[in-house]
C-alpha cells in the first residue's frame, strides 16, 4: 500500500475553507519541511458562484500555490453535511490514509451549518479512527487504526476568541494569492449580483490583523481546541 503519510491533514467543508482560514499556517509549516494534505468534504456545489468543475480546478490551482502534497474530495453533499456513520467512515478512511499528527477542522461555531457539522464530524472521526475494531479499507486492503495527536479548529466567518494564534505575517501575501485562485468565488461585482463576496478578502485581512495585534504581529490565524494544550515549560508559550 502506498505511503501517503503527512504531518498535517486539513479538512474543509468546502473548497476554499482551508485557504481562507488556515493557509498561512500551512505555508509556515511547509516552509519548515512539514508535509500537508487537504481534504475538501464537498465540491461546493451549492455555492452561489461557480460550479463543482470550476471549483475543483481552482482548488488544484490553490494547492500548487501552497505546495500541498495531496488534495482530494470526499463527495459529501454541500449544505447537508451530517455527523452520521457513513460520513464518519469516509473521514476515518482519510485520516488512516494520511496518518497525520495534527488535524485541522472547520470552526466549531459559524454561520454556515456545514462548518459546525463538519467540525464535530472530524473531531469525532479523529477519535474513532484510533479504534482497532472500526474497519475501513483502502484499495481493497484493510487500514490499520490511526489517531492524530490533536485536532485544532480554525476560525471562519464568526469572530471567536481563539485559544491560540500563530503569526502568519510573512505568509499573508501568498495566502491571499491562494485565496484568489478561487476566481469564481472572489469575483468583482457584476450587474444584478450585489452579493459578490469580494469583500471577504478584506474580512480575512481584518480578522488576521486583529488576531496578530496581541502578539505584536501584523497578521495571525486563530484556532480553538477541545482539549487544553500541554507544554513542558512557560517558555514554550512565549
Amino acid at each position: 500500500m502506498k505511503n501517503y503519510k503527512v504531518d498535517i491533514l486539513a479538512f474543509g467543508a468546502h473548497p476554499d475553507d482551508v485557504e481562507c482560514a488556515a493557509a498561512g499556517v500551512l505555508l509556515k509549516h511547509i516552509a519548515l519541511g512539514k508535509t500537508v494534505a487537504i481534504v475538501d468534504m464537498t465540491a461546493g456545489e451549492m455555492g452561489t458562484f461557480g460550479t463543482p468543475e470550476t471549483r475543483k480546478k481552482e482548488s488544484d490551482d490553490a494547492s500548487k500555490i501552497l505546495e500541498i502534497q495531496y488534495r482530494e474530495q470526499l463527495g459529501l453533499a454541500d449544505g447537508s453535511i451530517e455527523n452520521n456513520e457513513a460520513s464518519r467512515l469516509l473521514v476515518i478512511k482519510a485520516i488512516r490514509k494520511y496518518q497525520p499528527e495534527i488535524v485541522l477542522a472547520n470552526a466549531i461555531y459559524d454561520r454556515h451549518p456545514d462548518h459546525a457539522n463538519a467540525a464535530k464530524l472530524v473531531a469525532d472521526s479523529s477519535f474513532l479512527s484510533g479504534l482497532k475494531k472500526k474497519e475501513t479499507f483502502l484499495n481493497g486492503e484493510a487500514q490499520g487504526p490511526w489517531r492524530p495527536k490533536t485536532v485544532y479548529h480554525y476560525i471562519q466567518d464568526y469572530f471567536i476568541d481563539p485559544d491560540f494564534v500563530i503569526d502568519i505575517s510573512t505568509e499573508m501575501d501568498k495566502k491571499i494569492e491562494a485565496i484568489k485562485a478561487f476566481q469564481s468565488q472572489f469575483v468583482k461585482p457584476k450587474k444584478n449580483e450585489p452579493n459578490s463576496i469580494l469583500g471577504l478578502l478584506d474580512q480575512v485581512k481584518s480578522i488576521n490583523s486583529i488576531y496578530g495585534r496581541p502578539i505584536n504581529a501584523k497578521y495571525a490565524e486563530g484556532f480553538t481546541v477541545s482539549r487544553y494544550l500541554g507544554v513542558q515549560d512557560f517558555f514554550q508559550l512565549i
